[in-house]
């Protein structure tokens, strides 16, 4: 079985981590590194511990410390694909504006 996903207690992730072997057994066409990779980094996503982070402390006094966990950019991940799906016509713009 793979990783366990991180505490924030997505379903999606949840499926995956206990179905993706099973699933890879039936369909051996996604028995590779590329959609291992994939997966991995979505069920990491969101967890400071496997994806590293950003901390922040308060300007005023120093104290405290706010973990900010970088996205894993996974196109598996309904968080960051969303983000991925949202940009794309600023992008579309930007290549026909440049000609390419």
């Amino acid at each position: 079985m793979m990783a366990a996903p991180s505490r924030d207690g997505s379903v999606f992730k949840q499926i995956f981590a206990e179905h993706w072997d099973a699933f890879q057994h039936a369909h051996p066409r996604y028995q590779t590194p590329y959609y291992n990779g994939l997966v991995t980094k979505m069920l990491g996503g969101g967890n400071p511990e496997q994806m590293g982070y950003i901390a922040y402390r308060c300007l005023h006094c120093g104290q405290g410390t706010h973990l900010v966990a970088m996205r894993c950019q996974s196109s598996l991940c309904l968080r960051c694909a969303k983000v991925y799906v949202d940009n794309w016509p600023r992008r579309a713009n930007t290549a026909e504006e440049c000609g390419e």
